[in-house]
């Protein structure tokens, strides 16, 4: 296994914690209000339930994602350059 394999691997795991906790933190919030009871508990028990749908997703559109913008920046580079 590469580094660089076991580097967007991380990046992927490290994203997709971050997206889902952001996420659930704000479904939560606009679902039953900021300052109300079980806020956190609600929260933090749909976080796990976002993590697991959302990971599968981002390790497997982020290299297509990365070879997409790659082309672009290549294709808009090559445009300025004319």
């Amino acid at each position: 296994m590469s580094n660089e394999f076991k580097r967007l691997a991380l990046f992927g795991i490290i994203i997709s914690l971050l997206t889902s906790t952001y996420v659930s933190f704000l479904g939560t919030i606009f679902k039953q209000g900021f300052g109300t009871e079980n806020l956190v508990y609600n929260w933090l028990s749909l976080v796990l339930k976002a993590y697991i749908a959302v990971l599968p997703f981002v390790l497997i559109t982020g290299p297509l994602v990365r070879r997409l913008a790659d082309w672009i920046f290549v294709k808009l580079t090559s445009i300025k350059k004319k």
